[in-house]
């Protein structure tokens, strides 16, 4: 299997810009429907943010029903979730695009392709107080890929973060997590230990990290694999440089390691490089101050797509609230002198014995609730106070248990985090605020509430551990009345610093429903289409549920691909 073609083509069919989910989904589309497609990728990986990140789409319009009437009362409650969840800016257009084509997207994926997706019937949506959420079964996740299938081509596939491996390079799922930690007390917990243990060994005796690949990494190699068996031709450290419109298609200037070449797309270019996460001057004019510095997101996504499509006048939608979606990060050093980013998504915050407090040493909100509402209150808090300094607060009791962060649980966090200040550790409340510098009275006051309300099981300030949501990410191991509540030992207290990070773009290229680029008089340009976070988002800012970008994203390439051979 070869990823790269010997030479470039000089004409196809299809153009596509970038080679994350969506591009390669939209690619595989127009090879289901016989055409020729080059796909340009400026990295020289395919992936983009979704390699690392969880892989989850979020499809409500793909519900399983039993019959036709069921079906139409599942769409109705995901409509009226979504007109609730996105507000007033709702295009109902969108939503029912998205609604209608995912279970024609999933149908595609497998029946085209290696794409393997499960239906996740646990995975509550992120806004339980609205009408129309569920408890689950709207998301999908991508199983387990065997990476050693792609022979040299793995390569190809982008890496998770490192601090998400162990280690040093082997992957481990959601599901993983228990049975390693009670590997040392449980027979089948140790054997699967064991078995990744011993897989991994045996890839690194090949000279790889690990090729068991799950969550994104697998969705992306399922991808990639099925796209280089359709025969679709890719072009890696390839840009376009250039795009401009003609009768008779589009002609792309690319620029490669061997200089410019010329191609031109007959039927259509789809836009699909990642949003603009990559790009300073674009999170300059478009995100909000205190989240313009970090991102989770590929740092290839630099707004290439967004560019080409204002290079024929297309318009942009930049008004989705702060134009992104947000994950609270904490941030180190690494030893080669790189800086991580990591996302407190779901594992350290809405456990019991954790609570987060601004600068003045106050709790602002739910920590309990998704990644991204919780940033939202993030960013309102340093609205109001123009401080944008944030602690999660846990003991070390906590951070045996669950890890904190780039901490794994474990009997005692290895020193480098204290010596670089990643882990901030104190004998009592006031000495833990001299080291944050926030007020040691109001601190100690806030530990005491929050200690007073977890020993009841309640919160009467931000009602964690109410939502299903809560409950979820909880611990219902935990015995007590509210698995996302516990008092913390004060004599014992652990914190690390959390900002806001994207983990992807809203604002983007303006769209119909059939992912057509709109011009500055929102007509469509013949042939121009967006996806993924160059499309900007049909959510408007809004995060609904897991797997918000990679749904919408996957299904608007396919739509795209439908229309240009309509």
């Amino acid at each position: 299997m070869q990823s790269l073609s010997p030479a470039l083509p000089e004409e196809v069919d299809a153009l596509v810009v970038g080679a994350g989910a969506a591009g390669m989904t939209a690619a595989l589309a127009c090879r289901a429907k016989g055409f020729t497609v080059l796909v340009v990728e400026a990295t020289d990986q395919v992936g983009g943010t979704t390699a690392t990140s969880a892989g989850t789409l979020w499809l409500p319009g793909a519900l399983g029903g039993a019959d036709a009437a069921e079906v139409q009362k599942l769409r109705s409650e995901a409509r009226t979730y979504l007109l609730e969840s996105i507000g007033s800016k709702a295009d109902i257009r969108k939503i029912d695009a998205l609604l209608e084509s995912g279970a024609d997207l999933l149908a595609f994926l497998n029946d085209f392709t290696e794409v393997k997706l499960d239906q996740v019937a646990a995975h509550p949506d992120y806004l339980q107080h609205l009408n129309g959420s569920s408890l689950g079964g709207r998301a999908f996740a991508p199983r387990e890929f065997d990476g050693r299938l792609l022979g040299n081509d793995f390569s190809r596939i982008r890496a998770p973060m490192p601090e998400f491996m162990v280690f040093g390079g082997m992957m481990v799922s959601k599901a993983d997590i228990p049975l390693l930690l009670a590997a040392h007390r449980e027979p089948k917990a140790l054997m699967h230990a064991l078995k990744l243990g011993l897989r991994y060994a045996a890839d690194r005796v090949a000279g790889r990290r690990g090729t068991r690949l799950v969550m994104g990494n697998a969705l992306v190699a399922q991808l990639f694999s099925s796209a280089l068996k359709r025969g679709v031709s890719f072009a890696f450290e390839t840009r376009v440089a250039q795009l401009s419109r003609s009768a008779v298609g589009f002609k792309a200037r690319l620029q490669t390691g061997s200089g410019d070449v010329s191609v031109r797309a007959g039927k259509g270019v789809i836009l699909a490089a990642g949003g603009f996460s990559g790009n300073a001057e674009l999170r300059k004019k478009w995100l909000p101050r205190p989240a313009v510095k970090r991102t989770v997101a590929h740092a290839g996504n630099d707004g290439g797509g967004i560019e080409l499509g204002l290079s024929l006048n297309a318009a942009v939608e930049a008004d989705h609230g702060g134009n992104a979606f947000w994950m609270p990060v904490s941030t180190m050093r690494r030893t080669d002198g790189s800086v991580a980013h990591f996302p407190h998504i779901a594992l350290d915050r809405a456990k019991p014995g954790s609570l987060a407090v601004d600068a003045s040493g106050q709790r602002f909100t739910n920590e309990a609730n998704s990644y991204h509402h919780f940033c939202e209150a993030m960013l309102a808090r340093a609205a109001d106070n123009d401080n944008d300094r944030f602690f999660l607060i846990a003991d070390m009791a906590f951070v045996q248990r669950y890890g904190m962060g780039m901490i794994r649980p474990t009997a005692r966090p290895a020193r480098r985090f204290t010596e670089c200040d990643y882990l901030i550790r104190a004998n009592s409340p006031r000495a833990l605020a001299t080291q944050l510098s926030v007020d040691g009275l109001t601190l100690e006051q806030t530990l005491a509430r929050y200690n007073e309300n977890a020993g009841n099981g309640v919160d009467p300030d931000f009602h964690r551990g109410e939502s299903a949501l809560n409950r979820h990410n909880g611990d219902a191991l935990l015995h007590g009345p509210n698995p996302c509540l516990r008092a913390l030992d004060l004599s014992d207290l652990c914190a690390v610093e959390l900002t806001v990070a994207d983990l992807g773009t809203s604002a983007g290229l303006a769209t119909d429903d059939r992912a057509r680029v709109l011009n500055q008089s929102s007509h469509p340009i013949p042939g121009l289409y967006a996806c993924g976070n160059d499309m900007a988002s049909m959510m408007q800012g809004a995060y609904p549920g897991p797997g918000t970008t990679l749904g919408p994203g996957m299904t608007f390439a396919w739509r795209a691909v439908e229309d240009l051979c309509s």
